[in-house]
């Protein structure tokens, strides 16, 4: 009775919001404001399932709508609130500095945004990858006042947050491999509403990801090598990766086989395409397929640019997709088990009898 009671009231809340806001896109843009005023809440997540949700509904029915939207209203009630955790705020207070420059940013007027320039790119890239966070939050503030566009930084923020799977080293315990990849997928999803929006209020996001990229450096410690040596690699054969995947943790070795396969003019969508393979021949969580999701949509933002930053972009994220689904390869085939049990259930027969 109390959970029916809850679903109404969500109902009731989400009315009254679109009885005042006349667009999916103002809706979004007031729950996604609403997430930003505490630090990464929930380890990124509620950001990230906000804007899904409004990604989603473009692919649903109108009756719909009011169940995806309510399901967002208890993300809300409690979550953590990154702020108050020791590690912002001890050994190096990153939240105080932070505060700071939003002030700042909030005493911007209009501003007539512009693409960050290649040194730019490569000077904020190498920035939130270094040890030095404050430094970083000085260069985004900078970067940003001088009509940097929000949604070209956070691109970047996203490309940064990749390069921290690329370098996770294989000592680190098999479980992290879902704190770069939360990184990664927030920074994914606040450069996609950034595109959309970009309220001073949102451009608070950036920033969050960016700090929390800083604090995932000790999982590149040691850094993972990106593969050097280009291996001969046949082109017209990109179902090999698969071949390599077979294998449980060869995560260099399919890192290493994808370099080879590019640099020896393999087709970049049917790597995507073997990769996709790779996804949905496993069992695969719901990890999995955040991660190719966002690497895919990723590289397709670079992909119109022939410079060797976006070049070298591209790689990372194919590289960074590669080495997170090969972690999780092969699984143990249980899906199509369990799927024939419940198929006979279903169908009512007896799946033992008692002797």
């Amino acid at each position: 009775m109390k959970s029916t009671k809850l679903g109404n009231f969500q109902s009731i809340i989400l009315r009254i919001f679109q009885s005042v806001l006349t667009t999916d896109e103002q809706l979004a843009e007031m729950m996604l404001i609403a997430v930003t005023d505490h630090f990464y809440l929930d380890g990124g997540h509620t950001f990230d399932f906000h804007n899904k949700a409004f990604e989603a509904l473009q692919f649903m029915e109108k009756d719909k709508k009011d169940q995806v939207l309510a399901s967002l209203v208890p993300l809300l009630r409690n979550p953590t609130r990154s702020e108050e955790l020791h590690q912002w705020q001890a050994p190096i207070n990153l939240v105080a500095p932070l505060h700071e420059a939003f002030e700042k940013l909030s005493k911007l007027s209009s501003v007539d945004y512009r693409p960050l320039s290649e040194v730019e790119e490569e000077q904020v890239f190498g920035q939130l990858l270094s040890d030095d966070p404050l430094e970083t939050t000085a260069l985004l503030t900078r970067v940003l006042m001088n009509g940097g566009h929000p949604a070209h930084v956070a691109q970047i923020v996203a490309l940064a947050a990749a390069e921290r799977i690329v370098r996770f080293h294989l000592q680190n315990d098999f479980g992290d491999w879902i704190a770069v990849l939360h990184t990664f997928t927030y920074a994914h999803a606040v450069h996609e509403r950034l595109v959309h929006s970009t309220h001073p209020l949102l451009i608070r996001a950036i920033y969050h990801g960016a700090m929390r990229i800083y604090l995932d450096r000790f999982l590149n410690v040691p850094a993972a090598s990106r593969p050097k040596d280009v291996m001969p690699v046949d082109p017209a054969r990109p179902e090999k990766l698969l071949e390599i995947m077979d294998k449980r943790q060869n995560v260099n070795e399919a890192a290493a086989w994808v370099i080879g396969y590019l640099h020896n003019q393999g087709s970049p969508q049917q790597l995507i395409n073997q990769l996709g393979h790779a996804l949905l021949r496993e069992d695969a969580d719901f990890h999995s397929f955040q991660m190719y999701e966002a690497a895919v949509v990723e590289y397709d933002y670079w992909d119109a640019r022939t410079d060797s930053f976006a070049e070298r972009a591209r790689e990372t994220l194919l590289i960074a997709a590669t080495r997170f689904l090969a972690a999780h390869a092969p699984t143990a085939r249980e899906l199509s088990h369990t799927a024939r049990i419940a198929s006979r259930l279903y169908r009512g027969e007896i799946l033992f009898e008692e002797e």
